[in-house]
């Protein structure tokens, strides 16, 4: 026989059962601040580790950016010291240049140096002489002195154009291109001659191959 039980005996098992609140759980996790540190971080660390490799990778570009111009102030310094520069004179010149810029692959540095005057007010510029450093990495143009402001090019004072670019490979971190053309160019006055003459000072090219600062070779090609 099977015997119901009647509801005055349920209600000691009901009182005996704990319901679940949900505002009051609500309210509790609310007001529960542990853990919160972690989440912090969760969100901040990523971005923080970004910027700070950004930054290095920003840092590295500015400091070769800065010795890319020293070299090719140095080239164009010592280019201008003297009257006339010729055969060893020449592969100093861009070896020094090549030693403050200071990189581990040369191959990838490109250097063009050439002097013109202006034989006389109104007339076009002449080249008397150009070098080229490793011009498979990165040919100049032909330089158009045409141009210059007549402060910087006359009949009575010449002037050296000394153009450097190196094209380099940023730390791996992935936030700039896989290759950066660093370039600059200088032009400097004369040191003690109207004019520098290169090699026999009639427009000679000479090309120039250099693999390391302690390894230049020059010959001219026309």
């Amino acid at each position: 026989m099977i015997s119901l039980l009647t509801s005055s005996a349920l209600k000691p098992a009901v009182r005996g059962l704990k319901f679940i609140n949900p505002v009051r759980i609500a309210l509790k996790l609310r007001d529960d601040e542990s853990g919160v540190a972690a989440i912090e971080f969760a969100i901040i660390a990523p971005i923080m580790i970004g910027m700070y490799l950004g930054l290095a990778e920003i840092a590295s570009a500015i400091g070769v950016d800065r010795r890319v111009s020293h070299s090719t102030n140095v080239a164009g310094d010592l280019a201008t010291q003297q009257p006339e520069i010729r055969d060893a004179e020449i592969e100093e010149i861009v070896s020094a240049a090549l030693r403050v810029l200071n990189v581990q692959d040369i191959t990838k540095v490109s250097m063009d140096i050439e002097s013109f005057i202006l034989p006389d007010a109104g007339q076009a510029p002449e080249s008397r002489g150009r070098i080229r450093v490793n011009s498979s990495a990165g040919n100049f143009t032909n330089f158009d002195a045409s141009g210059l402001d007549t402060k910087i090019l006359n009949e009575n004072s010449g002037v050296v154009v000394t153009r450097l670019s190196y094209k380099y490979t940023p730390i791996e971190i992935n936030y700039f291109d896989p290759e950066i053309k660093l370039e600059e160019t200088f032009m400097l006055k004369p040191r003690r001659s109207d004019a520098v003459q290169i090699q026999d000072g009639t427009g000679s090219l000479i090309d120039c191959t250099a693999t390391s600062f302690a390894n230049v070779t020059c010959a001219v090609t026309s």
